[in-house]
């Protein structure tokens, strides 16, 4: 097949094209404005995504990774402090807990979702533990109910790593509003994404938000820095482009659902595990599992589909990581066998026939 007849497995440059005369319009509107740092467009932004999500505050950072860690300082996590994470989850959310100084503590994960277990929650409580990170991994929930529950009993904060789920819901509630903190991703990819790295913190906490602007500023409040902070700012050109975007956002994640239910109906009964019908999730990813993963990707290339993998790895995997690592049965097998699907609208609305009979295709020889 020729390259240029490929499918991609994800394009944002075919989002951003639809929306081609807002997008110019936002670069020119930012352009003639003269405030390029933590202006008008990232005020407007932060007011609408936390109405969006249902908080009281949103605070605009550089990146995902950024926020996690700043959330972890505005908390006062501190050196000697525990934070319990997913095994299964990109090397960031780790790598934040070790950038706040903290210990990370990394449990495995439950074999339908591969979001964290809160069995294992539980098991791995030690007088040092101060915080959890809950991951929603490919657009799905993690067991909120029973995560703040433990987070209760314990006295424990709560930070949940939405960097996939932007729009999802757990109960009724969007995710990012349940814990003290929630912490997005707007890398060009995500669900909702800009032109380049971004990130945001959501929280229904007045001196959390305000210790957090200041945070993410150097540690600037009132000309004063009472608290070194880091310089990690959401730029006004990203914070446009996701003021364009986010009233998209709803309709964008509806197509994501519509899409997954027709990768269920379209792909049952071959021989690969696909991942729980949720109504609830955003399916950033649409993961799913098979043996002889490498050998059904390269097929799958050979026939023009390309394909991701999210992630080939569990956490204990990576040499950084393992001393901080408790066993991680489920998150490695899943590592073994997870394979993303196109599952981007504009890929979907033109090729999804396609890429269903070549899995079929590829499944049957």
């Amino acid at each position: 097949m020729d390259a240029n007849d490929t499918i991609p497995f994800s394009s944002p440059w075919l989002r951003f094209n639809h929306f081609g005369d807002k997008l110019n319009a936002a670069f020119q509107r930012v352009a003639s404005s003269n405030s390029y740092i933590l202006g008008n467009e990232v005020a407007q932004f932060e007011t609408a995504f936390s109405q969006y999500i249902g908080t009281k505050y949103c605070v605009g950072v550089n990146s995902a990774t950024d926020g996690l860690t700043l959330s972890l300082m505005a908390l006062g996590i501190k050196p000697g402090d525990e934070v319990i994470t997913a095994g299964l989850t990109a090397p960031a959310t780790v790598t934040a807990i070790l950038q706040a100084g903290a210990t990370p503590v990394v449990v495995d994960v439950l074999d339908a979702t591969l979001c964290i277990n809160p069995a294992e929650i539980r098991k791995a409580i030690t007088k040092n533990t101060k915080a959890i990170i809950p991951v929603h991994l490919h657009g799905f929930a993690c067991e909120m109910d029973e995560i703040m529950a433990i987070a209760a009993e314990y006295n424990l904060f709560v930070i949940e790593d939405c960097s996939q789920a932007h729009g999802a819901s757990f109960n009724e509630k969007k995710l990012g509003s349940i814990g003290d903190c929630g912490v997005f991703s707007f890398y060009p990819t995500k669900n909702l994404g800009c032109m380049g790295d971004g990130g945001a913190i959501t929280t229904n906490n007045v001196s959390i938000a305000t210790q957090l602007k200041a945070l993410r500023n150097y540690g600037l409040q009132d000309n004063i820095v009472a608290e070194a902070g880091i310089n990690s700012r959401l730029d006004e050109v990203q914070a446009a482009i996701l003021n364009m975007l986010l009233p998209a956002l709803d309709d964008y994640n509806e197509s994501r659902r519509k899409y997954a239910n027709l990768y269920h109906e379209g792909l049952k009964g071959l021989l690969l595990r696909l991942p729980p019908m949720d109504s609830n999730a955003v399916y950033h990813q649409f993961p799913v599992r098979i043996e002889n993963r490498d050998k059904f990707r390269d097929q799958l290339k050979k026939e023009g589909v390309l394909t991701g993998i999210h992630y080939n790895k569990a956490i204990n995997q990576h040499e950084a990581f393992k001393p901080y690592c408790r066993p991680l049965p489920v998150a490695k097998k899943a590592a073994e066998e997870l394979v993303s699907l196109p599952i981007q609208p504009e890929i979907l609305d033109r090729d999804f026939e396609m890429i269903v009979d070549k899995i079929k295709l590829v499944l049957s020889q």
